[in-house]
């Protein structure tokens, strides 16, 4: 059989189509996904990037090559599904302007029993055996050797079940090569637990069930091997887990982002299979937005058999929503969402627009080794709020390898950097005074846990008044509560400060069950949230003062009278 006895035209794109047409249902990442792809071919020549048909029908018939090897489908030819042939598509499709592959990583989220390894092990195979890359080293890797070998024992038994691939591909214990002479290419399985993982160039790394990583020293190794490669790829594929601060997690966190709109990274590639309402786990809707292969190779009576057995047993519930709803067991709630904080963002908001206008400034100061935050709220005539923002970070802290979407914001002039290893305080004083010289500064307010020698110099050299607020729910719970009415009526207007918006999109608020206050916290601690917490002081002050009476007709006439 050769490679135009099998040749075909998909039409991958019917998924992509239906979903925009609201054929299918899917949940809200995956809109925006199918979106952001819909986008990209009518802007993306101003970013160097372009669509290939050809590429993506090219990545899309190796799969004809493939047979099942277990199960109802055993010996049969491997069928993409639509939603399969979409994804693949594109991965394979987009490329850059020097004509290699735009995306270099795939973060993939679905449900178990849709595919998923099986889909991936096709992937390594293109990826080893068609790609046209001299020596590719393809590794399918995870934190344990034994758990590594299941997706290279799934690529396996695929090219023993094929009779091209069988032929074309050679098979030893525990590896993969190309059999011709002077050939390197290989598929390897790669686990943690080996005894030596330094020496590797990778092609590309398939990392499978992330949700599992303890850290992500794994895809760092893979990561850093491969810089000798032109357009290697990493493409991680895993159900949602109960661990909310794990490697897998951070990954999900920064692919939500990314489709939000908060980061951009043209290099990444985002699909999360997921449900829109958790609280409405035994609806077939949702069931359907989670599981694309549901129909397929996932089987609705089982599904709901499982969804009765969580309503008679609630300790079955995390783990129904967790591996069959791909949901993310996390112990809170987002506060505000990314498409509401941004409807009231304006660009054009100035400091200088508010000369001579009072305000009230929210001062989160922190550890000299993290961000540190202003929030300055003013009054807007129509009733509303206006607030403006100032970040602080010093050099090592911004520039570090795990603070690289920090760059961005530090060139736009988002994010103020300051020089050494320790955020320079002087230079949030001097912007201080300067607001207060051309200001009516009535409050700055500050958490006493972190500020209190600071402020005492701010109040004794500088006369600017200085107003203690403990970071406690009981403080905090009524401004939280008009912040989020304020956003939702649109009477709160911002700068639209993208590194703000990534902090408003780290916030978890904790609530207490018996009293109903509330508490912004986050997740994990390079979830920063200074700037929220800021504005959260800020608006408690200005609040506070708006609901003081004005006494002073009474006590002029107390006088006068």
């Amino acid at each position: 059989m050769s490679a135009a006895q099998v040749s075909r035209s998909f039409d991958w794109d019917a998924y992509g189509r239906k979903v925009m047409a609201g054929e299918i249902p899917v949940c809200k990442w995956i809109r925006l996904a199918v979106e952001r792809h819909y986008r990209d071919l009518e802007t993306c020549h101003a970013r160097g990037l372009y669509f290939s048909e050809d590429l993506a029908q090219h990545a899309l018939e190796s799969f004809l090559f493939l047979r099942h090897s277990k199960g109802e489908w055993a010996g049969q030819a491997f069928e993409l599904s639509d939603w399969q042939q979409f994804w693949v598509a594109l991965a394979f499709g987009w490329m850059r302007a020097d004509g290699t592959r735009r995306f270099r990583e795939i973060w993939e989220e679905v449900p178990r029993k849709n595919g998923k390894t099986t889909k991936l092990a096709g992937v390594g195979l293109y990826l080893f055996a068609f790609d046209g890359e001299g020596g590719a080293e393809v590794y399918s890797a995870a934190t344990k050797m034994d758990q590594a070998k299941i997706l290279h024992g799934e690529a396996q038994r695929m090219v023993q079940a094929s009779p091209y691939l069988r032929r074309a591909i050679g098979i030893r214990l525990n590896e993969m090569y190309d059999p011709r002479p002077g050939r390197a290419d290989k598929l390897v399985p790669l686990g943690r637990d080996a005894k030596s993982l330094d020496g590797l160039n990778p092609h590309a790394g398939l990392l499978d069930e992330v949700h599992a990583h303890p850290n992500r020293e794994l895809y760092d190794i893979i990561k850093s091997g491969m810089g000798a490669r032109r357009q290697p790829m990493i493409w991680q594929i895993t159900t949602a887990g109960f661990d909310l601060s794990s490697f897998g997690y951070s990954q999900h966190e920064y692919a939500t982002k990314v489709l939000e709109g908060i980061f951009e990274d043209d290099e990444l590639l985002v699909i999360i299979y997921t449900v829109d309402h958790p609280e409405r786990w035994d609806d077939p809707v949702e069931w359907a937005k989670a599981n694309p292969n549901l129909g397929v190779s996932v089987y609705e009576e089982q599904l709901r058999a499982m969804v009765e057995r969580a309503r008679r047993q609630p300790t079955e519930l995390p783990n129904l929503l967790t591996k069959r709803l791909n949901v993310w067991v996390r112990g809170g709630s987002r506060w505000l969402g990314a498409e509401q904080w941004a409807d009231c963002g304006d660009v054009g908001l100035r400091i200088e627009d508010f000369v001579g206008q009072p305000c009230w400034i929210g001062l989160d100061l922190a550890e000299k080794s993290d961000i540190a935050a202003l929030a300055i709220v003013f009054k807007r005539p129509d009733g509303g709020y206006a607030v403006i923002f100032r970040l602080y970070l010093n050099e090592d802290q911004a520039h570090a390898p795990e603070n690289r979407h920090f760059y961005g914001w530090e060139q736009s002039g988002h994010l103020i950097v300051t020089p050494g290893n320790a955020t320079d305080f002087d230079v949030i004083r001097a912007d201080l005074q300067e607001l207060a010289r051309t200001h009516q500064v009535q409050e700055v307010v500050y958490d006493p846990k972190f500020a209190t020698y600071f402020a005492t110099k701010l109040a004794d050299e500088d006369g600017i008044l200085m107003v203690e607020m403990p970071q406690t729910s009981a403080r905090f719970t009524l401004p939280i509560v008009e912040i989020e009415n304020l956003v939702l009526t649109q009477d709160l207007a911002h700068d639209a400060n993208p590194a703000v918006a990534w902090m408003i999109s780290n916030v978890v608020m904790r609530e207490s069950k018996f009293s109903g206050l509330r508490h912004p916290t986050k997740e994990k601690p390079e979830n920063k949230i200074d700037a929220p917490v800021a504005l959260i002081m800020a608006m408690g002050r200005a609040l506070s003062c708006d609901a003081e009476p004005d006494l002073s007709d009474y006590f002029n006439n107390a006088v006068t009278g």
